[in-house]
């Protein structure tokens, strides 16, 4: 790492995705191989042809706010919210007002938007007074603070789907830099709504499988990938205080990188994933043979999964271990980059690599080591990708206590 800059550690990690409402319950799958996809339970979405959906079930708000406060915030902010709590609870944390809150949104409250909208329009309900302010992208960190009181550095990032891994990635940089100690990073999404559903599919992105295997990052067979929601927050610290404060260590962020690729709105750049992966690692102070584990960004598109494999084979050389968390989430925009940063950090610290489901054989000339079952991990680094329309592409290299 760049000399003088100090250390950062992951020290609690949360999440509510389709895989489970707290961060225990959605590893437990992950590492099962359990999906959390399956036909969407919004009544449009008979009408369209992409209903494969990954929507969070189960999840009680009730359980941290009372219903005033629910009918005020949007869905996606009440999930950062509970990522929030359960992050800080596990790192046993004692917030103070100078802690850092960065949350990644890439739509904000798109489905709420277009709830009130329909309910206007079909029933003549007038919109909420806090429709505009409970929707906007920054909500989710102006929120967090409210309810934590804090008074540190704030922001609320929207780049596309990279939203949530940069925002872990620039609370670790102003931690690295000695603008604060702590931080409360993340990302969060919730826009199942026809608005997203039918925009992305008249794209051509989404998967129009008809059950959990429609999300099949690298496989030869993908069409597409399965919108989702969820959120995930992790809480940053300076290496050395958490050390003081007996803190648990799930992994160390070794580097980062945030580049654009000026390619195209949509077209994923090889050079810009290949540029993106190097930087992080020459941060990291790593070269590629230190590296045992790639968490793809695999969104189960043709074109995305395909430049990312040529990227990853020119980085490693191909024969790292490749997982990738949407075959069993789907893509929960900002949600998926933040929960690959936290998923990652599990990895480290227990060891193991999760697996990739509905992989059965790449395309010619794609050859990955993509992992299908719950594998150990070597010691070295892992590199974690998110990549966004318009050319963002955010990684980060993350590493364990063995790795000097």
């Amino acid at each position: 790492m760049a000399e003088k800059r100090r250390r950062v550690v992951i020290t609690g990690l949360g999440a509510v995705t389709p895989l489970g409402t707290d961060f225990p319950a959605s590893w437990r799958s992950l590492i099962r191989g359990e999906s959390g996809l399956g036909i969407s339970g919004r009544a449009e979405a008979e009408a369209l042809p992409w209903r494969i959906t990954g929507e969070v079930r189960g999840f009680d708000p009730l359980g941290f706010m009372d219903s005033r406060e629910l009918r005020r915030v949007d869905r996606f902010v009440r999930m950062a919210l509970g990522a929030t709590l359960e992050a800080v609870k596990d790192a046993s944390l004692e917030v103070d007002r100078d802690t850092m809150v960065l949350i990644g949104s890439s739509r904000g409250g798109i489905s709420g938007i277009e709830d009130a909208l329909v309910g206007r329009i079909t029933g003549g309900r007038s919109f909420s007074a806090y429709l505009m302010p409970s929707t906007t992208v920054s909500m989710a960190a102006s929120y967090v603070s409210m309810r934590l009181g804090l008074f540190g550095y704030g922001m609320g990032i929207s780049s596309a789907c990279a939203s949530g891994a940069i925002a872990i990635g620039e609370a670790f940089r102003l931690i690295s830099t000695g603008y604060g100690d702590v931080a409360v990073a993340g990302g969060a999404e919730s826009p199942i709504c026809m608005t997203c559903v039918e925009g992305y599919g008249r794209m051509g992105v989404l998967s129009k499988g008809s059950d959990y295997t429609a999300s099949r990052p690298f496989d030869s067979e993908r069409d597409g990938f399965v919108l989702s929601e969820g959120a995930s927050v992790v809480i940053l610290e300076e290496r050395q205080s958490a050390l003081n404060r007996g803190a648990r260590i799930y992994a160390e962020i070794r580097g980062y990188s945030n580049i654009t690729s000026p390619v195209s709105q949509t077209a994923p750049s090889l050079e810009g994933e290949v540029e993106v992966m190097m930087r992080a690692l020459k941060e990291a102070g790593a070269c590629a043979s230190d590296v045992v584990c790639v968490n793809a960004h695999g969104t189960s598109t043709r074109a995305g999964d395909r430049v990312e494999a040529e990227a990853i084979r020119a980085v490693s050389g191909g024969g790292v271990a490749v997982t990738a968390n949407k075959s069993m989430t789907g893509h929960m925009l900002a949600g998926s980059g933040a929960f690959e940063v936290a998923t990652t950090a599990m990895g480290i610290y227990s060891g193991v690599v999760p697996p990739t489901i509905n992989f059965e054989k790449t395309d010619d000339g794609e050859d990955l080591k993509v992992v299908t079952v719950a594998t150990p991990l070597d010691a070295g680094v892992s590199i974690t990708n998110s990549f966004g329309f318009g050319g963002i592409n955010a990684s980060l290299v993350l590493a364990g206590p063995a790795y000097k």
